[in-house]
């Protein structure tokens, strides 16, 4: 299954960190999960609606999304990109490694603004990344168990997740209408980029794989 990987990618902690993660989770998994990395596609373009139209082709078209949820305020973009999944019940495990407690919930433990928390078909899964570190890491510049750990706990939260029924409960022509219909509220051009015939695409790969029913 194809997982688009959202996260900050602004500087060389974040980039790398989200490139090690992804190789990881390929290795453990034994190449069953194929993460996307938006900064893979990005380079040094022109910062306009085409960057924008580009990564929300890649929410779209995945199977999965895997959103690093870290930091004091969660990244605006990787909000925007989970909103959007969820509009398309795309299942999505939101991976926060920062152990800093950063919410205002009363009653959900998800430590980030409540707006983000409670949609289906979606897995909180909590690594304090420091912790961890100090655990696994033997020597400096081994990451191996490192990243092994924390990729094992995403893939699990990944089975979890895509196992949840989809609420489109297995009607195609609602799902086209819902992805159509998101397509025409972006905007920007999006629709020639996402095109009836690329929905239907996207749309029978996922019915094969029973994330629609």
């Amino acid at each position: 299954m194809n997982v688009y990987h959202a996260g900050d990618l602004f500087d060389f902690k974040h980039l790398s960190g989200n490139l090690l993660l992804s190789q990881a989770i390929a290795d453990v998994s034994r190449g069953r999960y194929r993460t996307l990395l938006p900064q893979a596609n990005e380079g040094n373009k022109k910062r306009n609606a085409n960057i924008r139209n580009g990564d929300l082709d890649m929410v779209m078209s995945c199977h999965l999304a895997l959103l690093n949820f870290d930091g004091t305020d969660l990244d605006s973009g990787t909000v925007v990109e989970f909103m959007a999944a969820k509009m398309l019940d795309i299942p999505c495990v939101l991976l926060r490694t920062d152990f800093r407690n950063a919410g205002d919930q009363a009653v959900s433990a998800d430590p980030w603004n409540l707006m983000c928390s409670g949609y289906p078909r979606s897995r909180t899964l909590l690594v304090n990344a420091l912790a961890l570190y100090n655990e696994t890491v033997a020597s400096p510049g081994d990451l191996s168990a490192y990243l092994h750990k924390i990729a094992e706990r995403t893939i699990e939260a990944m089975d979890e997740v895509v196992a949840r029924p989809s609420l489109f409960g297995g009607d195609l022509s609602r799902a086209e209408q819902v992805y159509s219909w998101f397509v025409k509220s972006c905007g920007s051009d999006f629709e020639h980029l996402m095109t009836p015939e690329r929905i239907q695409t996207v749309l029978k790969e996922k019915a094969e794989l029973g994330l629609l029913s």
